[in-house]
């Protein structure tokens, strides 16, 4: 995630560690990582993107947009 912003929202929604939260770097992303996102044609077009793992699926929950804090806790499922 290479979105300061975007970061600090994820930082602070989920501080608590509710959810454990990874930052990937586009350019030295893992080649598994990279199979599993063509896979599941998760397809990362714009910054941030934030994708959520779950019972071993991905899905794209932000693409270009900012989440709210309590957006984002609300997509993942805490309160």
């Amino acid at each position: 995630m290479n979105c300061p912003a975007a970061k600090a929202v994820l930082e602070e929604a989920f501080a608590e560690g509710e959810v454990i939260v990874k930052t990937v770097d586009l350019q030295e992303m893992d080649p598994d990582l990279e199979f599993r996102l063509l896979e599941e044609q998760v397809f990362i077009a714009s910054t941030p993107s934030i994708i959520m793992e779950n019972d071993g699926s991905l899905k794209m929950l932000y693409s270009g947009t900012i989440p709210t804090i309590d957006g984002i806790r609300k997509d993942v499922g805490v309160e």
